[in-house]
This record gives C-alpha cells, sequence and structure tokens, in this order.
C-alpha cells in the first residue's frame, strides 16, 4: 500500500483530445458550476480518503484533486471514481446540468510513475470519392450508427447498436425478403458471424465466430440490453452507471458489438444492392 494522488479534469462537454497532458491544471478544465467569489475550494471527506473540488479563474468547478492509499494505480482509479463520481452524480441532479470527467491523472510518487486516463481520438480517414449509393432503406440504419458514434456513453452507444442488430435480423430483412419474393428473386444469403479481432477481451473471444443472431438473442438481449434498458438487471440487480465493474463490462461487450454491427449492415447493404439491380 502507498499513496496516490488522483486529479479528475471536469468539462462542459466530453470530447476527445489530441495531446496527452499529464500536468493539468484547474485552468485547464471547466464546467457550468460556478463558486462564490469567497470560496477557494470545496472539500469532501469520504471513507476511502478526502478530494477536493477547485475553481478555475472564471470561478467554474474544474478539477478534483483526490489521494489515497492503494496498492496499484487500477486500485487507486478505482477508489477515484468510488468515492469521486457518485458526488458529481448527486451535483449533476442538484444544480440539473451536465458535468463531465474528461480525463483522469493518476500519480503514483513512491514509484515516479504517472498514468492517464483520457479520451482518445479517432484516427483520420481519408473519404474515397466513390463510396457507393445510399439506399432509402438504409437511411435510418446509417443515422442511428451516426448517433451511436457521435455519443461517449458506452450504455447508450450498446443500446443504439443493440436496436440495429434487431432491427435488421427483425423486421427489416423479413421485409427484405417479402420483397425479393414478390418479385421472384433470391438473393444470394451469407451466414453473418461475429468477426475475430485481436482487441476482443479474453472473456469474450468465446463468441467469435457465432451466428449474430445467436450472439443476440442468447448473450447481448439477457445480460447487457435488458438491463440498459430496463435498469434493473436479470438478477434483480441495480445497473449503476457510474460503477466501475459496470463500466468496464459495456466497454468491453460495445466493442464486440460495434464488430457485430457493421458486418449485420454491410451483410444486409449487399442484399438491398441484388435486390435493386435484379427489381
Amino acid at each position: 500500500m502507498r499513496k496516490f494522488k488522483l486529479a479528475g479534469r471536469l468539462g462542459k462537454s466530453e470530447t476527445a483530445t489530441e495531446d496527452i497532458k499529464f500536468g493539468f491544471d484547474v485552468n485547464d478544465g471547466d464546467s457550468f458550476l460556478l463558486t462564490p467569489e469567497t470560496t477557494h475550494l470545496s472539500r469532501v471527506r469520504c471513507p476511502d480518503g478526502v478530494f477536493e473540488l477547485r475553481k478555475n479563474s472564471r470561478g467554474e468547478h474544474s478539477l478534483v484533486a483526490f489521494e489515497c492509499e492503494a496498492g496499484s494505480i487500477a486500485d487507486a482509479r478505482k477508489k477515484f471514481m468510488l468515492a469521486v463520481v457518485p458526488f458529481l452524480d448527486l451535483l449533476t441532479f442538484n444544480v440539473n446540468s451536465p458535468l463531465f470527467l474528461t480525463s483522469i491523472s493518476i500519480e503514483d510518487s513512491k514509484n515516479n510513475i504517472r498514468a492517464l486516463d483520457y479520451v482518445s481520438p479517432y484516427r483520420p480517414a481519408t473519404l474515397s470519392p466513390h463510396f457507393g449509393s445510399l439506399f432509402p432503406e438504409l437511411m435510418p440504419v446509417f443515422a442511428l450508427y451516426r448517433e451511436a458514434k457521435n455519443s461517449g456513453s458506452s450504455f447508450y452507444k450498446f443500446l443504439c447498436y443493440h436496436k440495429l442488430l434487431d432491427g435488421i435480423y427483425g423486421i427489416m430483412r423479413a421485409n427484405l425478403f417479402k420483397q425479393a419474393k414478390s418479385k421472384n428473386i433470391t438473393l444470394t444469403q451469407q451466414r453473418d458471424v461475429v468477426p475475430d479481432s485481436p482487441y476482443i477481451v479474453e472473456s469474450l473471444r468465446q463468441h467469435i465466430g457465432q451466428s449474430i443472431k445467436v450472439f443476440l438473442d442468447s448473450t447481448l438481449t439477457p445480460r447487457y440490453r435488458n438491463a440498459v434498458a430496463h435498469f434493473v438487471t436479470d438478477d434483480g440487480g441495480i445497473l449503476n452507471m457510474s460503477l466501475p465493474e459496470h463500466i468496464n463490462s459495456y466497454a468491453e461487450i460495445l466493442y464486440v458489438t460495434e464488430l457485430a454491427v457493421r458486418v449485420a449492415i454491410e451483410s444486409y447493404q449487399s442484399m438491398l444492392a441484388e435486390l435493386h439491380s435484379k427489381g
């Protein structure tokens, strides 16, 4: 066990950053929460330590400073999340305003190690001038996909992706085959499976090669979708979107789900193209 110093940078929006800054101070963050001019900081005591909410030059809460005893960087981060984030949740409700935690700096003074938890940007992509056709049936699909990509919440992203899989393997494909049958067209079908990727965590690699429809019905819906959609898990527990275990669980399944969604959309798009070309 040793002492860790952590700093959480607050923000008015959840944005990715292209620079990694470990030593951020109060003027690097901001928020919609103001403090009186006579107040320098707010201090909160909790079982795992003491944290302070500090303000920037404009009087906005901009940084959370936290110290604790922990055995590792991961343990220190977990203590920060358990101690600080519920208080930020409470502040959000009390002032009825969004409050984003954009990055967390963790300092292990004993071993002279620093770690940073932050939202990374996407890699730049060059747009091809020949990107194909946009079929009317795919307009709501791409709209929901962009809604998911633009969100900073793993929980909301997952819900959007689940709705896409549910819609594609439900009424959308059924309508597609109905149209094809009415025109005496036999569509080329492929077996949509969960693709492989080296970034899939070990506990989820069992689903690689599994039918996406089976993956949707046997894993995504009962274990993840029902909890995030209904707030209450299948075993009667409550989904806590600020709890590290729940955050990590959805972050891990989200990556696999996105891979499956892209396969499903491309497969559906291919059959649509075939229908339009033959019809």
